[in-house]
């Protein structure tokens, strides 16, 4: 029984660690369901069979350093702000105090689900139905 108990609190201890570390990586609400098309079309940018005109580059270009350059300024808020929050928890702060930093939090991650789902969405809109095909 006791071996058991300690399998399960390992496993418990081992998911929760792994989900805190995913979330550190990234800003946003949604983890691991959403692809990161941009970063696959830049690995293959001069594949013969993908066939990007530089029209589509271009504008693939532009939509690539939004999201970047939105989703950066955002994490620069989202990681202390976490962080500030954790802190204050392990010292005892009473939840009370940290539900406007919370909210804060959510709206940041938010956000930053929102900058990723419109650069699917504007990157979807300029590839054709082929090149989309070849990603899927």
């Amino acid at each position: 029984m006791t071996t058991k108990f300690f399998t399960i609190v390992t496993l418990l201890v081992l998911t929760i660690g792994s989900t805190s570390l995913l979330a550190k990586q990234k800003p946003f609400l949604i983890h691991g369901q959403l692809p990161h098309l941009t970063a696959v079309i830049m690995q293959l940018w001069d594949d013969e069979d993908l066939a990007l005109t530089p029209e589509q580059k271009t504008k693939l270009k532009q939509i690539r350093l939004k999201t970047v350059g939105g989703l950066a300024t955002l994490k620069g808020e989202v990681f202390p702000l976490e962080a500030e929050i954790v802190k204050a928890s392990k010292n005892g702060t009473n939840p009370k105090e940290l539900e406007e930093d919370v909210e804060k939090l959510a709206e940041l991650r938010a956000e930053a689900t929102m900058i990723h789902l419109k650069c699917l969405y504007n990157t979807r809109n300029i590839l054709t139905k082929k090149q989309l095909k070849m990603l899927d």
